[in-house]
């Protein structure tokens, strides 16, 4: 079992990246500057030419790293005036809400490898769009899938 928020998969090479400090995230934009395809690397060894964007893991990571992917979608009242008010760069909000969760959720990492799990999917068809994200349902999804 990966340990939550010190472990995570590699997105290019699919091994253990075992430290935050070991760790990148990566991610393009498009022609009007939205960000998107989003990924966590190894460190210089797994990093792609195509992708403009680079910032150590450990700044995605506990509050200081909340309140940084929370600044992808807004501003906020103190920032968001004059041309700045519907500010958002995300292109795509699923994909960069996995992210999210990939660094601030405890055992979701290792748990959405399974999330196409047909078995899981026909379990959790019924449930919350909460339930299946909190930490005890993840960490029963590693075990049981």
């Amino acid at each position: 079992m990966l340990k939550p928020l010190q472990e995570w998969i590699c997105d290019t090479c699919g091994k253990t990246i075992t430290s935050p400090e070991d760790g990148y995230v990566i991610w393009r934009h498009d022609i009007d500057q939205r960000d998107f395809d989003f990924k966590i690397i190894h460190k210089f060894s797994c990093e792609p030419p195509s992708y403009p964007s680079s910032v150590p893991l450990t700044e995605f990571l506990g509050t200081k790293g909340s309140t940084y992917l929370l600044s992808f979608i807004s501003l906020g009242k103190i920032k968001a005036r004059g041309r700045y008010r519907n500010y958002c760069h995300v292109l795509d909000f699923d994909e960069f809400v996995d992210l999210y969760r990939r660094v601030q959720i405890p055992y979701y990492e290792e748990a959405r490898k399974k999330f196409n799990n047909p078995a899981l999917l026909a379990e959790m068809e019924d449930a919350s769009e909460l339930h299946p994200y909190q930490e005890e349902i993840l960490k029963q999804i590693i075990e049981k899938y």
